[in-house]
């Protein structure tokens, strides 16, 4: 485990997963109650949409975390800043995290907008739009990391239906990632699935 990955770290992150688990739980029963039988067909809008949010969301979080800020900024920098410059650094370094350090900092960043998943009202169609899109986006940001943590991992260890998946697009692919691994390191940002990344990448050419 990283010497920066501190004990209090952790336990932040421990605590984050189960509160992301119990408002998850209850969001979702929440939009099952309101749907009933048409539980199906809101999720079948919802989750592209929210898969897609997803990846616009990882694209803007990466660009900022890899642009801005340093190990030192408060708050934000050992939770998220310090493991993207360490990724640049070690790039099979998070192959070797477990599912805590993996995933602990985005429940805990997506905590607020989970919380809000929870109370929104869903009683009209609008507002159970609205819901299930914002959880299918939070539960896409949740697998995220483990997209990503995928196309670093040696193939031989990658489940069979990951590599089915990263070969059609479904998530992220790995040549299509190795390109954010290229120098200049500044293309290539979104990490859930990367359909966003020329979008993404020509917006940041505008910027620059």
């Amino acid at each position: 485990m990283n010497a920066a990955y501190a004990k209090g770290q952790r336990a932040l992150e421990l605590a984050s997963i189960a509160l992301f688990v119990l408002f998850a739980v209850w969001s979702l029963w929440q939009l099952f109650a309101a749907t009933q039988r048409l539980f199906a067909a809101v999720a079948l809008v919802a989750v592209p949409v929210g898969w897609l949010a997803a990846d616009l969301l990882s694209g803007l979080v990466h660009w900022a975390l890899d642009s801005f800020g340093s190990v030192r900024t408060p708050i934000i920098g050992n939770a998220f800043i310090r493991p993207f410059r360490a990724h640049h650094a070690d790039p099979e370094e998070m192959t070797r995290h477990d599912f805590v350090e993996t995933h602990g900092a985005s429940c805990l960043a997506s905590l607020p907008f989970l919380a809000a998943a929870s109370v929104m009202p869903v009683d009209t169609w609008i507002g159970i739009f609205a819901q299930a899109v914002l959880l299918c986006t939070v539960l896409g940001a949740l697998a995220i990391n483990q997209c990503h943590k995928w196309v670093h991992m040696d193939e031989a260890v990658v489940p069979k239906l990951v590599l089915w998946a990263q070969r059609r697009w479904l998530v992220l692919p790995r040549e299509h990632h190795r390109l954010h691994h290229t120098p200049p390191f500044d293309t290539h940002f979104c990490m859930s699935s990367g359909w966003l990344n020329a979008c993404f990448n020509g917006m940041l050419r505008l910027w620059r």
